[in-house]
C-alpha cells in the first residue's frame, strides 16, 4: 500500500514548514561579540526622543519593549542614551497588521537619521533605507515584505559602517538590502557619523487601534 508512504511524506513536509516558521526569529544568527542594550525588564538606557516630540507610549510586556500610539494617532521615537557610530544592530520584532515602525541609526536630536523601515501595512516596505529629514527614501526594498512573518518575532540585523555609510540589512537570516551612501553636493555628510539608536511608533492611520509593536533581544556589536 502506498497510503502510509504518502502520509509520511505529508507529515515530513508539514514538519519541515513548521520548523521553518518557528525559526523566524533567527536562531542561526551568530551573536558573538554583541552586547545587550535592552535588559529585558526595564527601559534603563533608553528615553523618548523629546527633542523631536514627546509622543508615543512605551512599556515592558512579557520581556519585550511594547510601543503604541499616544495620544491617539500620534507616534514618536524611543532612543538609546548612548551614541553609536559604526556597528551591527540585532533586534527581534513582532508587528500586527497594519503597523508602521522602524529601526533608526545615527539618530540626531531633530530625528535626522538612517531608518530601516518596518512598514507592515498596505504598500509598505520592510528593510528599505529611509532618511528622515534628509531626503526620504535612499534605497527601496521590495523583497523584505515577503519574508516577514506576520504572526511571530522576526530577526533583523543591520550593519552600518564608514562615512558615507554602507548599510546592510538581513531579515530572518537572508540579506535583503545593501546600500552605499553618498555625500551631499557640497561634500558634507547627509547624517553625522555618530548618533543614537532608536525604535519607532509611527503616527497616522497605518496603525490598528490598540495594537503594539514589540521589540526584544536588542543587541549591538560596535565595530573597531
Amino acid at each position: 500500500m502506498r497510503v502510509p508512504v504518502i502520509l509520511a511524506a505529508i507529515a515530513l513536509t508539514l514538519g519541515f514548514f513548521g520548523t521553518q516558521s518557528s525559526q523566524a526569529a533567527g536562531n542561526e544568527t551568530d551573536l558573538s561579540g554583541f552586547v545587550d542594550i535592552y535588559d529585558g525588564k526595564s527601559l534603563d538606557g533608553w528615553a523618548k526622543l523629546t527633542s523631536y516630540n514627546d509622543h508615543g507610549q512605551w512599556e515592558i510586556i512579557d520581556g519585550s519593549i511594547a510601543g503604541d500610539q499616544w495620544p491617539a494617532g500620534e507616534g514618536g521615537l524611543l532612543a538609546t542614551k548612548k551614541m553609536y557610530g559604526d556597528y551591527e544592530l540585532y533586534a527581534e520584532v513582532k508587528t500586527t497588521y497594519p503597523q508602521d515602525s522602524g529601526l533608526f541609526l545615527r539618530v540626531q536630536p531633530d530625528v535626522l537619521s538612517y531608518q530601516i523601515t518596518i512598514d507592515h501595512r498596505p504598500e509598505g516596505e520592510v528593510g528599505a533605507v529611509y532618511i528622515p529629514g534628509g531626503g526620504g527614501f535612499a534605497q527601496h526594498c521590495y523583497r523584505g515584505f515577503s519574508l516577514w512573518d506576520p504572526f511571530d518575532f522576526n530577526a533583523m540585523r543591520v550593519r552600518i559602517e564608514s562615512q558615507p555609510p554602507r548599510i546592510q540589512v538581513w531579515l530572518n537570516g537572508e540579506k535583503i538590502n545593501d546600500y552605499q551612501g553618498v555625500l551631499k553636493q557640497d561634500g558634507t555628510p547627509v547624517v553625522p557619523q555618530s548618533g543614537a539608536i532608536a525604535i519607532q511608533v509611527h503616527p497616522g492611520e497605518n496603525w490598528r487601534k490598540g495594537s503594539k509593536v514589540l521589540f526584544r533581544k536588542i543587541a549591538v556589536k560596535e565595530l573597531k
